[in-house]
């Protein structure tokens, strides 16, 4: 075990007013229509709700979101490829893509988040992976690093007649979080209309099938998804005063209801508190000084009642080695909630 050279009570940098509007939703009046719930903070992934979001569900088209990063990270996105039979052969909902016409693939994910086109999901898995077995071994390796440890990926669309996709509502706000963090995933999920063009000159027409996506102001993307066996599943991201949430529910009859109710809750409930700013700190061991710094700010969403019971705590490390100089903790009621590196500055 490392010994910690000290441990300092460290200062909040600012005293903040917090001032909320009136609440219209409490956690414990909050109805769900959902077999399983949640409502995560993104860059936190604190969980501000919760309902069986550990339990495994087919997730239909929302594992199109895993198919859309996976993509957009590896794929050439503006090369053209050419459509082959096996994929307008793809059953469901489909963008309508012709044999031997040629695409680009950034126009296959953009069909692919907002038609949800099964045809465009395979397509993608053929310009990526060359087969749709070596992208789905791709998938789970995405959710292997993203600690996504009850999800297991077979395809990339979501359908489940011959293969199935599996995942939780907590591991689908993980993947999401993640997801969104991507600039081009961000301006592909939150499009509410786009307009294609083959190589051959075929336009195709593309109109986001998540209902709140360009009708609330607030909503900045998301992916719906549907199958009989799997029922309904939705993924819902919004923004509000530098606060990131994201909701998912699984088997939800009034899904788009509970979606708003969920943001409402959290937004009127929880701030995202900003406890130490980005600084630089010295301190000093028996044998040298050394200049450490908090490379970014810590924040971190609390409710009202919750702020004066936070703290945040310096630990440094007995004559570090590396680059890392110790840590700093943030504390509710002594609970450990989240902690950043303390990292070394070298002149």
């Amino acid at each position: 075990m490392i010994k910690k050279l000290q441990i300092w009570i460290f200062f909040l940098m600012f005293i903040i007013i917090y001032s909320v509007s009136k609440t219209t939703i409490l956690a414990s009046n909050l109805t769900l229509d959902a077999k399983s719930a949640i409502l995560m903070e993104m860059s936190s992934k604190r969980v501000l709700y919760e309902k069986d979001i550990h339990t495994r569900y087919l997730t239909a088209s929302i594992s199109k979101i895993m198919t859309a990063i996976v993509a957009i990270e590896n794929g050439r996105l503006y090369d053209y490829y050419k459509v082959d039979r096996q994929t307008t052969l793809q059953i469901g909902s489909s963008i309508y893509l012709q044999e031997n016409e040629h695409i680009r693939l950034i126009d296959l994910i953009y069909g692919l988040m907002l038609r949800s086109g099964n045809d465009a999901a395979h397509m993608i898995a053929l310009c990526v992976a060359g087969s749709v077995e070596h992208f789905a071994k791709m998938m789970n390796d995405y959710a292997k690093k993203l600690n996504m440890t009850n999800s297991t990926f077979e395809n990339p669309s979501g359908l489940d007649e011959d293969t199935k996709n599996y995942s939780t509502a907590y591991d689908m706000a993980l993947l999401t979080s993640y997801a969104m963090q991507n600039k081009l995933f961000r301006k592909i999920s939150g499009t509410r209309q786009y307009v294609a063009e083959t190589l051959e000159g075929r336009k195709l027409y593309f109109t986001n099938t998540h209902r709140l996506v360009g009708k609330e102001k607030y909503i900045t993307g998301g992916k719906p998804g549907y199958t009989e066996k799997a029922f309904r599943t939705l993924v819902t991201t919004a923004k509000k005063d530098n606060m990131e949430l994201v909701v998912v529910t699984f088997v939800c009859g009034n899904d788009w209801q509970v979606h708003r109710n969920l943001f409402n809750y959290g937004f009127d409930n929880y701030m995202l508190y900003v406890l130490v700013k980005k600084q630089v700190i010295y301190f000093k061991t028996d044998k040298t000084t050394y200049v450490g710094q908090i490379p970014t700010d810590i924040a971190y969403p609390v409710s009202k009642d919750e702020i004066n019971r936070l703290s945040c705590i310096v630990y440094l490390y007995k004559n570090p080695k590396k680059d890392i100089v110790g840590y700093a903790c943030i504390y509710l009621d002594n609970k450990e909630l989240s902690r950043i590196d303390i990292v070394r500055v070298r002149k």
